[in-house]
């Protein structure tokens, strides 16, 4: 298997490349919110996403979409999980995917439309599967693990 290396930033998706994605999951009062999108390039449910600039912040990119996404209604905002995802055209992204606690619900716009799914409801969104979602969503977990072996503190 070939090792992971990146070419020069291009404009577009590239067959067999590679790109770095950033995702946000937005949450309000425990629910997932998703937006419909009715844009021409884009059409059905989605999550918040960006290609991340060459050289970006991933924080930084998840902050603006949540800006833009969710009228920067967040009060907080924290990396979930690092996906490796193939790609239409045998390529590949890595997905960073943020979880972003709403304060109110997203007001949207003439090309996005929020939903708020029912408390417990999880659908696979774009390449996300439902049991992803809904370990992003509730996190039942506060990080990692400690390590299991004895003596060991860090």
């Amino acid at each position: 298997m070939p090792d992971a290396y990146f070419g020069k930033p291009q404009s577009n998706f590239v067959p067999g490349g590679a790109h770095v994605a950033v995702y946000i999951v937005p949450v309000f009062e425990g629910r997932m919110v998703v937006f419909d999108v009715t844009a021409n390039a884009a059409k059905g449910r989605w999550l918040p996403w960006n290609v991340l600039p060459f050289g970006g912040n991933p924080y930084e990119t998840a902050a603006t979409l949540a800006d833009d996404w969710c009228d920067g209604a967040v009060s907080a905002l924290d990396l979930v999980d690092v996906m490796s995802l193939p790609v239409d055209n045998a390529g590949w992204e890595l997905a960073i995917v943020f979880r972003a606690e709403l304060t109110t619900l997203p007001s949207g716009d003439e090309h996005r439309t929020p939903y708020v799914f029912a408390d417990g409801r999880f659908d696979a969104i774009g390449n996300f599967d439902p049991v992803d979602l809904e370990r992003w969503v509730v996190r039942t977990g506060t990080g990692p693990s400690p390590p299991s072996a004895p003596g060991l503190l860090f």
